[in-house]
C-alpha cells in the first residue's frame, strides 16, 4: 500500500527523534526536570500587529474574508512587502514580484521545482538545514555538498567552485545560519557571489541564487545578515515570519524576485502555477494579513540574544569550547572527544537533549537551540557541568 518512496522515508528526521525523545524524558521525570534544546520553536512573544490583525479578521463579516484570492497572495499584502523591501534595502520590487507562500519551505520546494529537472543539481554548504536535502529528493534533485573551512564553520569557496558543473542549476544559501547560528561577513558573501560571476563569464552559466532567510532580523552584535540581491542580480529572496514574528505554525513568507532579473517574469509564473499544483492552492488569507501587520515589526531580538550570552559563557565555564554564533537561536558545540553519539547519550543521561551535528552534515558536533526561558537555561548549566566532568575531571 506505501509506496517504495515513502517507505525510504519513514524514520524521523534527527531533530523530530531529539525533539520526541524530550518528551519521553519529560512524562518520566516531569518538564521542568528536562531541558529541551532540540528543536527551534520561537518562544520570544509576538509583535503587537499579530495580535491585532488576528483579532480583526475575527471581527469582521465581510463576506470573502476567508476566500479564495490570487495564488499569489493579496494585492495589499504584497505591496506592504515590496515597500517594507524597498525602503530597507534601496531596492524597487513591485507587488508582481513578490508571491505569497505557505512558508520558506513551499517557497523552496516550488522553486525547486521550477527551476531544477531531476538528475540536475543543487549545491548547499555544510552545515545545512537538514530539510534541503528532503526537499531535494522530492524532485530527484541531486544535493552537492560544499564543505566548511574547519577553522571558521564558513564554506570553503575553493570546493565551492570546484562543486559547480554544467548540471548546476541553484546554489542556496542560508544566514543568519542554521545549525551554526553564524552570519555570513561580507568577504564570505562576496566570495560566494564572486565564484558565480566568474562561472557565467566563462561557461555562459547562469546559476539561480537562492537566499533562504527565516532569521533575517536575529542577527546580535551589530551584524547584519547580506543582502544577495544587492550582489548577484540572479537572486530569489525566501522569507519567511515563522522565526521574525513567532508565528511558525502560521505558515507564511514569501519569495521576491528582483525585477531585474532575467526572465523574472516567466519565473514568476511558474513559481505560481507551481503553488497550486503541488496543492498548497494559497497562502492562509489569515496570515497574510497578519504578516502585513507586522511587516517591519519583529520579536525583541534580545530576548534571544540574554539566552545566547547565558548558554555561551555558562559552557566555557563549565570546560566546553562552544562556537559563539552572532544570528538566529542556534549555537553549535563540539563534541569534547569527538564522538557525537557519545555525547549526546552523555547529555540524555543528565536530561539535556540536543541533536547531533551529522543531521546537518557536520559531525562531531550537537546543536543547542536556545530559543527557551532563560531560567530553563540557567537551571540546565549545573546539568552541563556534570557532563563536562566525564570528559574533563
Amino acid at each position: 500500500m506505501i509506496s517504495r518512496f515513502m517507505q525510504s522515508r519513514m524514520a524521523p528526521s534527527p531533530i523530530r527523534e531529539a525533539y520526541e525523545r524530550a518528551e519521553r524524558l519529560k512524562t518520566e521525570y516531569g518538564a521542568s526536570e528536562v531541558f529541551d534544546f532540540s528543536i527551534g520553536n520561537p518562544t520570544a512573544p509576538c509583535p503587537q500587529g499579530v495580535a491585532q490583525a488576528l483579532s480583526a479578521t475575527l471581527e469582521s463579516s465581510g463576506p470573502a474574508i476567508h476566500g479564495y484570492m490570487q495564488d499569489c497572495g493579496y494585492l495589499e499584502v504584497r505591496q506592504a512587502v515590496a515597500d517594507s523591501l524597498n525602503r530597507r534595502f534601496g531596492s524597487s520590487f513591485g507587488p508582481e514580484h513578490i508571491v505569497m507562500t505557505a512558508g520558506a519551505a513551499c517557497a523552496l520546494n516550488v522553486l525547486m521545482r521550477a527551476v531544477i529537472d531531476p538528475g540536475d543539481e543543487l549545491v548547499v554548504f555544510a552545515p545545512y538545514y537538514a530539510a534541503y536535502r528532503t526537499f531535494a529528493d522530492n524532485w530527484g534533485i541531486k544535493l552537492v555538498t560544499v564543505p566548511y573551512d574547519e577553522r571558521t564553520m564558513f564554506p570553503n569557496l575553493d570546493a565551492f567552485e570546484a562543486a559547480l558543473t554544467p548540471a548546476t542549476r541553484m546554489v542556496l544559501v542560508n544566514t543568519p545560519h542554521n545549525p551554526t547560528g553564524l552570519v555570513y561577513p561580507d568577504d564570505v558573501a562576496e566570495g560566494i557571489v564572486d565564484v558565480l560571476k566568474r562561472r557565467k563569464q566563462e561557461t555562459g552559466q547562469d546559476i539561480l541564487l537562492v537566499s533562504d532567510e527565516p532569521y533575517r532580523e536575529l542577527a546580535f552584535d551589530g551584524t547584519k545578515a547580506p543582502w544577495w540581491p544587492a550582489l548577484y542580480e540572479n537572486t530569489v529572496v525566501v522569507y519567511s515570519w515563522s522565526k521574525s514574528a513567532s508565528i511558525a505554525g502560521e505558515r507564511i513568507g514569501y519569495a521576491a524576485l528582483p525585477p531585474t532579473m532575467e526572465g523574472v517574469d516567466e519565473l514568476c509564473h511558474c513559481i505560481r502555477r507551481g503553488i497550486g499544483e503541488l496543492g498548497f492552492v494559497n497562502a492562509s488569507a489569515t496570515a497574510q494579513r497578519m504578516a502585513m501587520a507586522c511587516v517591519d515589526q519583529t520579536v525583541d531580538v534580545s530576548y534571544y540574544d540574554v539566552n545566547r550570552k547565558a548558554l555561551y559563557e555558562g559552557l566555557l565555564d563549565c570546560g566546553f569550547s562552544p562556537i559563539k554564533g552572532n544570528g538566529a537561536f542556534y549555537l553549535l558545540l563540539p563534541a569534547p572527544d569527538g564522538d557525537e553519539e557519545r555525547f549526546l547519550e552523555n547529555l540524555a543521561a543528565h536530561r539535556i537533549v540536543a541533536v547531533g551535528g551529522s543531521a546537518f552534515e557536520c559531525p562531531g558536533y550537537v546543536r543547542l537551540s536556545y530559543c527557551i526561558s532563560n531560567t530553563a537555561i540557567k537551571a540546565s548549566l549545573p546539568r552541563f557541568a556534570e557532563v563536562a566532568r566525564l570528559y574533563f575531571g
